[in-house]
């Protein structure tokens, strides 16, 4: 009788790859948009659209962390040194570039009276930044954000790391799968209290408590594959969840009217069917990789493209906000309104901004960070 199969130990998923890759993708394209212009003909108003939604991508990249992360935790759980190693491993991932870009810009910069502006208008609020806390003081435009708005999620994400390994210690998988479960049920319902209690859409879309159903549902999929009965049942109908995935991605483009940020209906409930959708798309690609799917849809995630923008993605993640804000912005304004508002022009601009910001997101990763990297294997 065959083994069922299951998430392996250690494994590499390079669909999900793909997925990184076209998560990053969406994200930079969408912060690359100038939003106080509107382009003045169809094709550019379709691009537009298309770009619009992009701010999703950062629940895609949710829903991936919490499936890393959850994986790492329940293969690692009866292993001593359980919290130590994983901390030290996540801290030497997600530090050293985050802390390096706080120094140059807030410390660097100013002492050799280069700071912009901008930084300058930050430098009284930076605290927040540097202790992973600014996505809790960022909706009262208090906080670092002229340089940095987006590092808000990094925040969401460093909080989620610091609490889930105490819920996931010693638990079974099936424990683990109902608590993520449970978690994704309350998102919807604290996002829906704090909006009808007087709180602001910015709070909804950047409070922890408010973006945990994405993060739950990525673990929950990791839990899933973990035991073995369900995960080959799962195994086997790939393609049936592929589907499923697209299909509610769908119903919220026609339900919502595209991909709205900050409507009521999207942020109470659109929020949690697109983090279903995502999470149905990576157990879909997990699955694929589990079974060795050589199928076209599984190939169409694994492209190099795709895997080399999921490689840099963090860098890519960290740089292109203040590029585009310290130099793409001024610079395309210097060129006059008409450049604003002018698909070519754009569609420029976003292919010199994404090659830009992954050209120092490769040195970045190549001549910094793989040196921490390094370090993780001595983390036993």
């Amino acid at each position: 009788m065959p083994r069922p199969q299951t998430a392996l130990r250690g494994a590499h998923y390079p669909t999900l790859d793909g997925a990184r890759g076209l998560a990053i993708l969406m994200v930079v394209l969408h912060n690359f948009a100038f939003w106080d212009a509107r382009l003045s003909d169809p094709a550019g108003r379709a691009l537009e659209v298309a770009i619009g939604g992009g701010w999703a991508g950062v629940t895609l990249f949710f829903v991936l962390s919490g499936f890393l992360i959850t994986g790492i935790l329940l293969d690692s759980q009866h292993e001593p040194g359980y919290f130590r190693r994983f901390y030290l491993r996540r801290t030497l991932r997600i530090a050293p570039l985050y802390y390096a870009v706080l120094l140059v810009t807030f410390v660097v910069l100013p002492l050799a009276g280069a700071a912009p502006a901008s930084v300058r208008a930050d430098e009284p609020q930076q605290a927040w930044l540097w202790i992973y806390l600014s996505n809790w003081v960022q909706p009262f435009d208090n906080t670092a954000g002229h340089t940095f708005p987006h590092f808000w999620s990094l925040a969401v994400e460093e909080q989620f790391y610091l609490l889930w390994p105490l819920l996931t210690w010693r638990r079974s998988p099936r424990t683990v799968l109902r608590c993520g479960l449970a978690l994704a049920l309350l998102a919807p319902l604290v996002r829906t209290g704090l909006l009808l209690g007087g709180g602001t859409q910015d709070m909804a879309y950047v409070w922890s408590p408010c973006r945990m159903d994405a993060l739950a549902l990525g673990g929950s999929v990791a839990a899933a594959l973990r035991m073995p009965a369900l995960a080959a049942w799962l195994t086997a109908r790939r393609r049936q969840l592929l589907a499923a995935s697209a299909a509610v991605f769908v119903a919220c483009v026609l339900g919502f009217h595209g991909l709205p940020r900050a409507t009521f209906a999207m942020q109470t409930l659109g929020y949690s069917l697109l983090a279903i959708c995502f999470a149905l798309l990576v157990l879909a690609l997990a699955c694929a990789d589990i079974a060795g799917d050589a199928g076209w849809a599984a190939r169409s995630w694994r492209t190099a493209p795709l895997r080399v923008l999921a490689r840099y993605s963090y860098g890519l993640y960290i740089v292109h906000m203040p590029l585009q804000l310290l130099i793409g912005l001024p610079l395309m304004r210097s060129l006059g309104p008409g450049a604003l508002t002018s698909t070519p022009i754009n569609v420029a601009y976003f292919a010199i901004g994404l090659a830009a910001s992954l050209a120092l997101a490769i040195l970045s990763y190549h001549l910094f960070e793989q040196r921490f990297l390094a370090l993780k294997a001595y983390v036993r």
